[in-house]
């Protein structure tokens, strides 16, 4: 297999920014509206749920400490006592910092989470 030169990687590079901006603007314009589009859609998912119940229910298990830590946390910022909850729950502030959880709501919009898989 012959090497790539700069000018071809950053030529192949554009080409697939250029398809994903493409394909993201192409769905928001024409698909997220179609009523057809998103009646295959539900019923895809339907069917991945009926297909696969043991896979959602391990997944769902595997984000259930994550989800309840962070309703612990997002309660205690509602009340605005984020360092009693450092005090209360110590050993949960440190899966909070360990997690990368957003600690104040800026963060919560600032912050890219990793895709679940």
């Amino acid at each position: 297999m012959e090497e790539l030169n700069n000018e071809q990687i950053l030529s192949i590079l554009q080409k697939y920014k250029d398809k994903r901006e493409y394909d993201r603007n192409y769905y928001h314009t024409k698909l997220k509206n179609d009523k057809l589009f998103q009646q295959k859609q539900r019923e895809r998912a339907s069917e991945w749920y009926i297909n696969n119940k043991e896979k959602h229910k391990i997944n769902c298990l595997k984000h259930n400490d994550r989800r309840k830590l962070q309703n612990k946390l997002n309660y205690y910022r509602r009340l605005d006592k984020v360092d009693e909850f450092k005090i209360k729950h110590s050993e949960d502030w440190e899966k909070v910092l360990l997690l990368n959880l957003p600690r104040t709501p800026y963060e919560r919009s600032t912050i890219k989470q990793s895709p679940s898989t």
